[in-house]
């Protein structure tokens, strides 16, 4: 299932929460390297305070994570304004109610150790429609996102349009900044090869960034 975690519900799924920091803390910290502060094994940062929604794809019982995304408005606090706003062009501008920037996004931890590409690709699609169809009901035009050359790769295979727009080495390898386009089209591209796959579960919330 999908489960949409805001503030208003981060109680109710406390438990998953854990494991997605955990997850975390495997991912960028164990296995990228990246310079992110991880403490009783999970990685968070000043960005977790600022009331994010994540998207986790999970279980059926929503206990185990497999991939993670966190959501935050460019209009607040943002991991861009902090980290990547020095290598973008002069004219480039984005901070507006309709782009929302997109980091941690991670997959599951035996996903990526088994190194099956095409288990990869599944699970990256299943999130990549969840975080398509949450943006489109919340009127989210784009989406901005870090990744590194590997993950580039996945999302382009995906069927993701992305426009990279700069890099930068303070995680201690190159990280670039993309501005993902959100479209029906482009949604329906990435869900083609989920076509046989049992329709996934959505929690409504009460901020009305999903319709029940």
């Amino acid at each position: 299932m999908i489960v949409v975690i805001e503030p208003h519900n981060t109680a109710e799924y406390s438990n998953l929460l854990d494991e997605m920091f955990r997850l975390r803390a495997h991912v960028f910290r164990n296995r990228l390297g990246w310079d992110v502060r991880v403490a009783e094994g999970k990685e968070r940062d000043k960005y977790d305070d600022e009331g994010p929604v994540y998207v986790v794809y999970a279980d059926d019982e929503a206990r185990k994570v497999k991939g993670c995304l966190r959501l935050l408005p460019t209009t607040g606090p943002t991991v861009l304004a902090d980290f990547f706003s020095d290598k973008l062009p002069e004219a480039v501008h984005l901070t507006a109610p309709t782009i929302w920037e997109c980091t941690r996004f991670c997959l599951d931890e035996g996903i990526l150790s088994r190194g099956n590409p095409e288990e990869m690709f599944f699970t990256s699609a299943v999130l990549i429609s969840a975080l398509g169809d949450v943006a489109i009901r919340a009127g989210i035009e784009s989406i901005l996102g870090n990744f590194d050359a590997t993950m580039l790769r996945l999302y382009r295979r995906v069927g993701c349009e992305v426009e990279v727009l700069g890099s930068t080495l303070r995680y201690g390898q190159p990280i670039y900044l993309g501005l993902f386009p959100i479209s029906e089209s482009i949604l329906r591209k990435v869900k083609r090869p989920l076509k046989n796959v049992q329709s996934l579960m959505v929690e409504s919330t009460e901020r009305g960034l999903l319709v029940a």
